[in-house]
């Protein structure tokens, strides 16, 4: 059971209690419990175990017996029995600023309200105001409260993310004291939306003050929510939230792994270690009392018979069994892409010329890029005329003529029309280098229409590429409604490749599906589906997705050189023109 688990049930419990208007004594008991927990070093369960739990200041004999069940069933019984009191949401009212357990159980009683969204309807409507002890400016600070907590419980896309907490790094690495600073959390492990942002600094205790100063002075820092010894939180602009985790030098190591995580992650560790007779924590690896050495992440693993495990790769999955099996493969790695496909221009809705374009992709050092504007039915996005299609094929072969790097692919994001059709006449379409086929309209199709419509388009065979599978949007739209293993089966029996969409607004196909399907020999592509000369950079986002699925440079077709992609294309064509023969 992990240690915050434990802590969030006591407080929990001391919370509803509070509520219940229990025994000050019992209250206090409960919480006093909760942040001695907070605080351990050790792991509460060798602790319940060798009996030193007892022994912590604030854990009293009643208490070590709660925590012993929490460890031995995931439950406490008071737990579960006060939360069958209350409504669910009512908890989730301790989290506006302003709001105790006293004002709790008076909008609770007087107003049955349970949930911070109807306490939001009651405050709007005035009937805050009207309670003995609030008031108007109480109601008002309730919603600013409220205001307040919606958007710092928001998540964040992770280029957002990384853009934040660069700047934190690059603010807190500027003091003296610390000696090494490095994002944590699901923004190292390159989830695709996060959460609070995380920071582990070795820093030296006489000097940890400061330091923690010195971080609440970050670019954006609205509030500082909690600063101690060894933890800093702040509150950003834009709704971030930042925790700073201080430790010393040479617990630098295994705190950075700790609080990357992931949880499940670090579970599984923790049991292998105990297997091996060791101990991991943030504070070191231990055989008894005896600390190993551990000057990096590497030597952690190593002491545990592991290969080590690249942060993306830190989800609990499977990866502790495939370490311990050997040597895991080398994922691919930004300087690996040797192009891209999936670019637009100004000949639909890109920001940029061709020329800009490829100027940009030169400057990136790639050897080639795929322009792949929209087709004529994207009217929303200016969509080519067959006419317009000769033109930019034109424009193309100039720049080709001059002999510069990059080489350009001429190519369409074609719309996969309502029925499955692709949007041009298969004479046009067999004339492009690739073809993008995508999904961009009638998205609330049923299931099985859904998945019949993107099966025949992939079927056609001119199709080179399925853009964006799912069509998501992250943190703003679902994808639809489709039989994806059904979609990627009939991909790959048509030998079409399945692009990781790197736009960080999609990040589709999901990091998951690939690292399911890769076993099975899937390829995939990277593509910024650039609009613009910075798009082009989002690469980076796909990259690190293609990580988390344990994707190596092999597994994806543009880490390949301009002559293997001519070879892919060519011989794609020819297919096309055999097969499309053969219907006539």
């Amino acid at each position: 059971m992990h240690r915050e688990s434990i802590v969030r049930i006591l407080r929990e419990t001391g919370d509803l209690l509070e509520i219940q208007e229990a025994n000050p004594f019992r209250v206090r008991a409960y919480h006093n419990a909760a942040r001695a927990m907070e605080g351990l070093t050790g792991e509460p369960q060798e602790m319940l175990e060798d009996g030193s739990l007892a022994e912590v200041p604030g854990i009293g004999a009643g208490l070590v017996a709660a925590i012993a069940e929490i460890l031995q069933t995931g439950r406490l019984t008071l737990h579960d029995e006060l939360r069958r009191q209350f409504p669910p949401g009512l908890l989730d009212l301790f989290r506006v600023p302003g709001l105790g357990a006293k004002r709790i159980r008076i909008l609770h009683r007087e107003l049955g309200i349970g949930s911070p969204g109807e306490l939001e309807r009651a405050a709007r409507e005035g009937k805050v105001a009207a309670l003995a002890g609030f008031g108007a400016r109480s109601q008002e600070k309730i919603l600013s409260g409220l205001e307040a907590l919606g958007r710092y419980d928001e998540r964040h896309l992770v280029d957002h993310a990384r853009h934040q907490a660069l700047r934190l790094l690059e603010h807190l690495r500027r003091h003296p004291a610390v000696r090494r600073a490095e994002i944590a959390g699901s923004l190292r492990r390159w989830c695709e939306t996060i959460g609070d942002l995380d920071f582990v600094a070795a820093v030296s205790g006489a000097k940890r003050i400061e330091v923690a100063a010195h971080f609440a002075t970050a670019p954006g820092c609205e509030e500082v929510v909690a600063s101690g010894e060894t933890k800093v939180a702040l509150r950003l602009a834009g709704g971030f939230e930042a925790d700073l985790r201080m430790v010393e030098a040479d617990e630098f190591a295994t705190a950075l792994h700790h609080f990357t995580g992931s949880k499940e992650h670090n579970i599984a560790l923790r049991t292998r270690a105990r297997h091996d007779g060791l101990t991991v924590n943030e504070y070191g690896l231990f055989r008894g009392e005896e600390r190993l050495d551990c000057p990096d992440e590497a030597s952690i693993y190593r002491h545990l018979g592991l290969a080590f495990i690249e942060p993306e790769m830190r989800e609990g999955l499977d990866e502790i069994e495939r370490a311990a099996a050997g040597p895991l493969p080398s994922l691919i790695e930004d300087g690996d892409l040797r192009g891209t496909f999936h670019v637009h221009s100004t000949w639909s809705d890109g920001t940029a010329s061709l020329e800009g374009m490829a100027r940009a992709a030169a400057a990136l050092g790639w050897e080639y890029l795929g322009i792949a504007d929209h087709s004529r039915s994207a009217a929303y996005a200016g969509g080519m005329s067959v006419e317009q299609v000769r033109e930019q094929w034109a424009e193309i072969d100039a720049w080709n003529a001059r002999g510069e790097a990059p080489w350009l692919f001429k190519g369409i994001e074609s719309d996969i029309l309502v029925d499955g059709a692709l949007d041009y006449p298969d004479e046009l379409l067999l004339d492009f280098d690739f073809v993008v086929a995508s999904v961009h309209s009638r998205f609330r199709l049923p299931r099985e229409e859904m998945t019949a419509r993107i099966v025949r388009a992939v079927r056609h065979p001119c199709t080179t590429f399925l853009g964006h599978p799912t069509g998501r949007l992250l943190l703003a739209r679902e994808g639809y409604e489709v039989d994806l293993d059904a979609v990627l089966d009939a991909a790959d029996e048509a030998g079409v490749i399945v692009e990781l969409n790197a736009n960080p607004h999609r990040l589709d196909l999901d990091w998951r599906v690939l690292r399911a399907r890769l076993p099975r020999n899937m390829r995939t592509s990277i593509h910024p589906d650039a609009h613009s000369l910075q798009g082009l950079e989002d690469v980076l986002w796909g990259v690190h997705a293609a990580r988390k699925a344990g994707a190596r440079a092999v597994d994806v077709l543009n880490c390949e050189p301009l002559s293997k992609v001519r070879e892919h294309f060519a011989g794609r064509r020819a297919r096309a023109r055999r097969l499309l023969a053969g219907d006539r």
